[in-house]
């Protein structure tokens, strides 16, 4: 990887160099999972160079995903090839629903009764929050974990002052305005990086960094009705720069991808029907 590459990654990331599994995460969701699923190790070990993430720590990160079950490897001749197993090709799917689909709109409640401390866990993982002892709520959106004591609801006044407060604390919006703006300011500055001339594999480098620190912050964003977020959030900034920077790094980026990055088959496709799908999606929330 050129050094002004791995310049221009670094200067935006919020921690540098990212952690090798983290980093593969994203190369995996962003590049890999909708070309197929499998990439040669030659390349994904360039692609972290380029965040100052070296060989050895990226071989290691990789047989730490293969022992939890997210990859597989192969091997053609002497080359390795790590392909998503079909559990992980679906986590990898609806992350990529959550990052690239439409914007969040408006719905109703669900309230969860449990007493279990492994299903609490569960329900924690999946966007609930406690509203003490054995209550627990959630925005209603797909793929929500439900137990046998849920119900959805609505609430009778969205709007008054002690049900936002109630969420404010409860979902911890505080912290997770904080992220949001910080990311926005963080990017802010790649609109400029735009208007000058990228190379294809520079556009790529800036397009995973920015993936790699907007998918930390919305794995956390409980995804609450926009009705019942504060004035002014600074999330809706931050979801629109992230479209808009997506949309204008993909072009030289996926060319890149279909130039360079392999599976056993040969070179991966550019702009399959899934990234155009993702794209064309992505844009309507400009």
């Amino acid at each position: 990887m050129q050094e002004s590459s791995a310049f221009r990654a670094e200067r935006f990331l919020k921690s540098y160099p990212p952690k090798a599994a983290q980093l593969i995460v994203t190369i995996y969701g962003d590049i890999v999972e909708p070309r197929g699923g499998v990439l040669w190790m030659g390349d994904l070990i360039s692609l972290c160079s380029g965040f100052g993430v070296n060989e050895s720590l990226v071989r290691t990160a990789v047989s730490r995903l293969v022992s939890k079950g997210q990859l597989s490897g192969e091997r053609d001749g002497r080359r390795s090839f790590y392909a998503l197993t079909e559990e992980a090709r679906n986590e990898y799917h609806l992350a990529a629903d959550l990052f690239f689909g439409p914007s969040d709109k408006d719905c109703d409640w669900i309230i969860s009764i449990c007493s279990v401390p492994a299903e609490q866990e569960k329900l924690l993982r999946g966007g609930f929050v406690s509203l003490g002892g054995s209550v627990f709520i959630a925005a209603d959106r797909r793929d929500r974990p439900l137990n046998d004591v849920s119900f959805r609801s609505s609430a009778v006044d969205p709007k008054s002052k002690s049900f936002r407060a109630l969420l404010r604390s409860s979902f911890k919006l505080d912290e997770l305005s904080v992220e949001y703006s910080e990311f926005a300011k963080r990017y802010q500055p790649m609109n400029t990086v735009l208007k000058k001339a990228l190379s294809a594999q520079e556009a790529l480098l800036c397009r995973l960094a920015l993936v790699h620190d907007y998918r930390a912050i919305r794995f956390r964003d409980p995804r609450l009705p926009p009705e019942a977020l504060p004035k002014d959030w600074p999330g809706n900034e931050a979801h629109k720069l992230f479209a808009i920077l997506y949309a204008g790094l993909s072009q030289a980026a996926d060319n890149f991808i279909g130039q360079h990055l392999m599976n056993q088959a040969g070179l991966l496709d550019a702009v399959p029907a899934s990234i155009r799908s993702r794209l064309e999606t992505i844009s309507a929330r400009i």
